[in-house]
């Protein structure tokens, strides 16, 4: 099935955003210093998107799962709103948002903007793009396949995220995860 127009730009302004990210990062922490605790999920979440899309993509092709123009239509609307939950919370941690884990020796636990009911609304932003994406392919089984890959990779990477936050923040940390949703907001 054919990709709509307004899909395919949304598309793109999706890639933009997560370029413009990037960039910010790269510029705002070039001399910040701190301790990379990455443990690689930085590199399985880009290798994990690139092939997602494609498989998203061959679902289309392939017309497996195919949703109707409507659900098209409302997996724009999706992305668009997971873009502007990212961006709102890249905006939020300012200068502390990293593309790889870490916590400056600056930095205090935000809880800030979405972050008073979300411990990590970049994550909440991507995720609704992700199934976003998928339903703009036109293809339910490749939002499936990008929402399975959400909890497999975005998962560790979470678990890594919280423990350096653990670590950081002994005291004030805890208390934060008991007043907040991980990545939906009152549900999980």
């Amino acid at each position: 099935m054919e990709i709509n127009l307004f899909a395919e730009i949304t598309f793109y302004l999706w890639v933009l955003s997560e370029i413009a990210i990037l960039i910010k990062t790269k510029l705002q922490r070039k001399n910040t210093v701190s301790e990379n605790k990455d443990k690689g999920s930085i590199r399985m979440i880009m290798i994990g998107i690139f092939l997602c899309l494609f498989v998203t993509q061959l679902c289309n092709v392939l017309k497996l799962g195919i949703v109707p123009p409507t659900l098209s239509y409302a997996g724009t609307f999706i992305i668009i709103i997971g873009i502007c939950i990212r961006l709102w919370a890249v905006a939020v941690l300012g200068r502390h948002f990293s593309l790889v884990v870490s916590v400056d020796a600056e930095q205090k636990i935000i809880q800030k903007g979405p972050f008073r009911v979300i411990r990590h609304p970049s994550y909440t932003g991507e995720l609704l793009s992700f199934i976003g994406i998928g339903l703009a392919f036109h293809t339910w089984v490749g939002s499936l396949i990008m929402v399975g890959f959400f909890i497999i990779v975005f998962g560790y990477r979470m678990r890594i995220e919280e423990k350096a936050l653990m670590e950081s923040f002994p005291d004030d940390y805890p208390r934060y995860i008991q007043k907040t949703s991980k990545i939906i907001p009152f549900v999980w």
